[in-house]
């Protein structure tokens, strides 16, 4: 009896053991990762795979925390130093255990009954089983398992590349905060100049209280405006902070005054549009899901075999004959004939076919679109820069001239320091717009921003504190001008 199960228990593993015999990449497609993100970020990073506790300080972040940052740094240091980033690449450490299990038929079951009364001998049945249809099925689970596996490569390379795109618009933003309260200052500093030489003039009778209390108002209401410039300058660089994994005696640090200089010229859009359809990671992706799609089909045509199953049974009777053989289970396709998973599969295939041509569609639309976006963002800061900032400062300069020939009053001569300092904000807001829209087209090229490395939790937690500036002018510019 020994002999016999150990023969059946035998074949069933060596059968087992044949199909289930696979060699999986240890890297879990690490490199072709790398390669996407060094494509499309211009930026390397790294797996770190060692103990958890011991990841925090990383001697090329310090040296780049020195000095003013620009882009291209701070995204550097946050693919290197932030945790997201991480928790995105073990992604792949999961994904190959799953592409691993699909290489695994089921175990064997050991099914063992004995029964009483034993006389006069005990009545016992043995016997082991292997489900058949898992090693049938094994060429189709490994081409599945395969197109799996690229398309959480692929997933993960567009999280880290969208992720990427978030920290240079929130650089982007920081950067314009801190330039807007910078200017909101000085309005301010005008505007306490004004309030104050307006206390005087109304103690020597030569204003009105109406004219007092208008000036005081627009003071007060300037404070009101630089408190909440300050704190949306604090909320960008908190962003930021979080972004770089910072922590501790790390989040000292600045970035660049000035933004980088517009480029000369702008690509043709035509040229964009070829180039998005042939680097999208979405595209990418989808391609992939239709491809796993595809290779569910032919495990879907034989789910209703699934509890197909071969071993071999022995059982002894009462008074002690033996009996020993092959067992089979066969399912009886009498109410469920698979029909049902079938259509499934293929419905499932069909859309991925679907969304995949919606998909091309999009994309050429969204280059096309950002690209209007950079080209509308670039002619307004060309436009503020050349025209209206140059403008403002040659008023004040003229008013400056005029006051000195005692034509002019001090207020007018405020007004037009303040007035300059609303262009130049308007100046710094549409730079921040410029790239901004810049970050959006490479997005739309690189076709990331459906991907995520951060989960719900984190970017709930970040839209809390997130209060963009925009290119309005504040209220007590707005009530300066009209009262003027």
């Amino acid at each position: 009896m020994k002999a016999a199960i150990a023969r059946g228990v035998g074949c069933v593993s060596a059968v087992a053991l044949l199909g289930g015999c696979v060699s999986v990449p240890r890297d879990a497609g690490f490199g072709d990762v790398q390669t996407v993100v060094k494509d499309h970020v211009k930026q390397p990073i790294e797996w770190n795979r060692g103990a958890i506790e011991a990841q925090g300080h990383d001697e090329r972040v310090q040296s780049l925390l020195q000095g003013p940052l620009d882009a291209e740094r701070t995204v550097e240091i946050a693919l290197r130093n932030n945790r997201d980033v991480q928790a995105t690449l073990e992604r792949l450490g999961i994904a190959r255990a799953e592409y691993l299990q699909a290489f695994l038929p089921r175990n064997p079951i050991l099914d063992v009954e004995i029964r009483f009364p034993a006389s006069p001998v005990a009545p016992f049945e043995i016997a082991i089983s292997q489900t058949l249809i898992d090693l049938v099925k094994l060429g189709s689970r490994k081409q599945l398992a395969a197109a799996t596996l690229k398309s959480a490569q692929i997933g993960v390379s567009g999280a880290i590349v969208s992720f990427a795109a978030e920290v240079r618009s929130d650089f982007y933003d920081l950067q314009a905060a801190e330039q807007v309260l910078a200017r909101q200052r000085v309005i301010t500093q005008a505007a306490r100049v004004s309030a104050e030489f307006s206390s005087r003039q109304h103690a020597s009778g030569n204003i009105s209280d109406l004219d007092l209390e208008n000036e005081q108002a627009l003071y007060e209401q300037a404070k009101l405006d630089a408190a909440r410039t300050e704190l949306q300058a604090l909320a960008a660089r908190e962003r930021l902070t979080s972004d770089m994994g910072l922590a501790g005696p790390d989040i000292k640090w600045s970035v660049a005054e000035e933004f980088t200089p517009l480029p000369k010229t702008e690509n043709p859009s035509e040229d964009l549009e070829s180039v998005a359809l042939s680097r999208r990671v979405d595209i990418a992706f989808a391609r992939q899901e239709l491809e796993a799609a595809r290779r569910r089909l032919p495990l879907a045509r034989t789910a209703v075999l699934d509890p197909l199953a071969v071993g071999i049974h022995q059982s002894r009777e009462p008074d002690g004959v033996k009996t020993t053989g092959p067992s089979l289970a066969l399912p009886i396709p009498i109410f469920d004939r698979g029909g049902a998973s079938r259509d499934r599969a293929v419905g499932i295939a069909r859309q991925a076919e679907q969304r995949l041509a919606a998909l091309i569609i999009t994309a050429r639309s969204e280059v096309r679109a950002a690209r209007e976006r950079v080209l509308e963002a670039r002619a307004r800061t060309e436009y503020v820069r050349d025209v209206i900032v140059p403008r403002r400062r040659r008023i004040l300069y003229l008013t400056q001239l005029e006051y000195n020939a005692m034509l002019k009053g001090v207020f007018q001569l405020i007004q037009a320091r303040q007035n300059l300092a609303q262009a130049e904000r308007d100046y710094v807001l549409a730079q921040r717009d410029y790239w901004l829209a810049r970050t959006d087209l490479d997005g739309a090229i690189s076709g990331a921003a459906r991907f995520s490395a951060r989960d719900e939790g984190s970017r709930a937690g970040r839209s809390s504190f997130s209060s963009r500036m925009t290119d309005q002018q504040s209220p007590a510019a707005m009530t300066q001008q009209q009262g003027k």
